[in-house]
Formats: structure tokens, C-alpha cells, sequence
């Protein structure tokens, strides 16, 4: 009975973020028109090709446009996928070189958006502020594909499309008038959990499911031809509710800036350590708390932690749909990540 009582509360949670997922795509086709007209937003940029293989293959381009002949091959069950990202700059922007804060998405890797509220203000207001801005996709489950395993083979996936959206930029720097020496990552949620592992797991720290066959291949091994020619480091990362699967993986080395912000009643990623979506046949994760007291341990003070007090997972959002924000929530996690941004900036 037990188990049949479990079997029907997976199959609910699947259908469940199946209709988000539906949700989340009919914001695609108002993308061009919600982009804000002071700003030249490009949008549906390619910055990687990744190979995909039978019921491995997840599914992050959902758009009635087909890619651009060349990128999308299909040989068998295997195939090519986009990633894409949307470039924000002030139409007033100047050619010098800017830094370039590159946003993404939450959504428990299931579910999400480059276009999602949150994503487009988040853009918008670094753009006002002189900031390059880029919004990119990154790969997350197929629908109905929701467990422990495929939760950690895609949040590493998810790890791979951070490295390559940086080597990428950093590849193309001279295009998009990017200064490679101030270039930062800010994501929400899993978007955090993407940065976190980018930048702190190692090879040999990788968790056994991503080996389970089809094995994935390393973590910087993603990208476009030119990218390959690029390292994977950022000057700073803006982390809200975000956590890692070992604290252990961060290592005294490893000192790139990081900003935390999260709240105290957090029950979807706990701001101390507990099991994703308080489930416990889910992955143990610890939260900004236990990495800052591991960053503490090592020495390593380049780190800031934002508690707020009673606050809930994604807590500048009016609810876990994540399509309205919270502008006074939304407002004060702005000037947190701005500080931050403007204190690591300075040459």
C-alpha cells in the first residue's frame, strides 16, 4: 500500500509540473513583444550544440521556430539541441568593453524559462545600469522523467551549459563588447545549483549517476568550436536559494566571489542541508548556510550571505508558478546582487 501510495504521488507531481512546463512554453511566443523597447534585446542567439541520446535526451528549445539550418542534425536516436540566450544592452551602450552579467532561470530542472519574469527584470535592470545582459537556456528533464537520478544527471548537464555559456562569451567577447575579466553568473534556484557545481565540482568529485550510462561526458566539454579554446572562470556569482550536493567539493583553491541570498523557511532547497523538496527520496543538498561555513572552514572570506528571516523558497515571487514578482522582494535581492556586482567590478 505503501509503495502504491508513493507510485500515485510521483505520477501527481509529474503531471503537476507537465502543466507548469505547458504554462512556461506559452510565454515563448509573447518574448519579442514583452522585451523592453529601451533596450536592443537579440533574441534566440545559439551558444551551444549538445549531443542527446534515446531516453536520455531532454528537451530545453521549445519554440515554434526551427533552428538555423546546420545546428539541429538528426542521425538515429541521437541528435544535436540548441541552447540559446537573449543579449540585453542599452540602445545608448557605447563599444567599449562592459561587464556582463549572464542570468538563469529556476524551475527544479523540469520546468523554466528565459523569458520568465523574474529573468527579463533581472536583465532589464542591469541593462539600465550600464551592465551587458545575457538570459540563456539550459537543459532540464523531459516531462514524467522526475527522480533522484535524472534530478542529479540534470543538474550536471545543467553545470555543462554554464561553462559553455561563459567560454562561449568569452570566445565572442569582441562581438558583443564583453570585458572577459568581469564577466558574472546570477541565477535562482536550480539556475543557482547549475552555477554552484560549475564552480566548484571537479572531475573527480562528480556524482556516480553521472556515469550511469549513457555516461556524460566532463563537465567543460560542452560548447561551440571556438569555446573550446576558452577557460571556464567568472569574476563573481549571485546565488539566490541555491545549494550543492557535497559542501566537500568546495575546495581552498577555489575563491571566485559568491553572493548567497536565501530564507530561513525554505523548504524547497533548506538554507542549512535537508533533501530537495523536503522529499526524501530525493537528493540530501546543503544550502548558502553550510557552504559559507565551509567557505569559512577553508579560510576563504570573498563570499557574502543574505538570510532573510521567515522568507520561503523564491520568496520574490507571489507563488512557486514564478510568473509574478514581489517588486519590493524583487527590489531589495536587485541592490544585494548590484552591490555585490559593482564591488567585484573594480579593476
Amino acid at each position: 500500500m505503501k509503495d502504491h501510495i508513493f507510485s500515485l504521488v510521483k505520477k501527481s507531481i509529474s503531471v503537476a509540473l507537465c502543466l507548469l512546463l505547458f504554462a512556461s512554453d506559452s510565454l515563448h511566443s509573447q518574448e519579442a513583444q514583452d522585451a523592453d523597447a529601451r533596450f536592443v534585446v537579440r533574441l534566440r542567439v545559439p551558444y551551444c550544440t549538445v549531443m542527446a541520446n534515446g531516453k536520455e535526451r531532454t528537451l530545453t528549445l521549445r519554440s515554434t521556430e526551427r533552428p538555423p539550418r546546420g545546428l539541429l542534425k538528426t542521425k538515429g536516436k541521437e541528435h544535436q539541441q540548441q541552447l540559446l540566450f537573449d543579449f540585453y544592452e542599452r540602445e545608448d551602450s557605447v563599444s567599449t568593453s562592459r561587464p556582463l552579467v549572464i542570468t538563469l532561470f529556476g524551475g527544479g530542472f523540469v520546468l523554466g524559462s528565459r523569458v520568465h519574469e523574474d529573468v527579463r527584470a533581472w536583465c532589464n535592470r542591469f541593462a539600465e545600469e550600464g551592465y551587458l545582459a545575457a538570459a540563456i537556456d539550459y537543459r532540464v528533464m523531459p516531462p514524467g522523467k522526475f527522480s533522484s537520478k535524472n534530478l542529479i544527471r540534470t543538474g550536471f548537464m545543467a553545470a555543462q551549459d554554464v561553462s559553455a555559456a561563459v567560454r562561449y562569451f568569452k570566445a565572442n567577447a569582441d562581438k558583443y563588447h564583453i570585458d572577459t575579466n568581469r564577466i558574472f553568473l546570477l541565477g535562482q534556484s536550480a539556475g543557482a545549483v547549475a552555477i554552484i557545481h560549475a564552480l566548484y565540482m571537479d572531475e573527480n568529485q562528480r556524482p556516480e549517476e553521472t556515469f550511469a550510462a549513457p555516461e556524460l561526458s566532463p563537465l567543460h566539454s560542452t560548447g561551440t568550436d571556438s569555446a573550446m579554446t576558452r577557460s571556464f572562470s567568472v569574476a563573481g556569482a549571485v546565488l539566490l536559494w541555491g545549494a550543492i550536493f557535497n559542501p566537500e567539493m568546495m575546495d581552498e583553491d577555489e575563491t571566485t566571489p559568491i553572493c548567497m541570498i536565501h530564507g530561513t523557511h525554505d523548504r524547497i532547497l533548506p538554507v542549512e542541508e535537508g533533501h530537495a523538496f523536503s522529499m526524501p527520496h530525493l537528493p540530501y543538498v546543503y544550502g548558502s548556510q553550510r557552504m559559507a561555513e565551509r567557505l569559512q572552514s577553508l579560510g576563504i572570506h570573498s563570499y557574502e550571505l543574505h538570510v532573510f528571516d521567515k522568507k520561503p523558497h523564491a520568496f520574490y515571487f507571489r507563488d512557486l508558478y514564478m510568473y509574478h514578482l514581489k517588486q519590493k522582494e524583487f527590489d531589495e535581492c536587485f541592490q544585494i546582487a548590484l552591490d555585490f556586482i559593482q564591488k567585484n567590478s573594480k579593476n
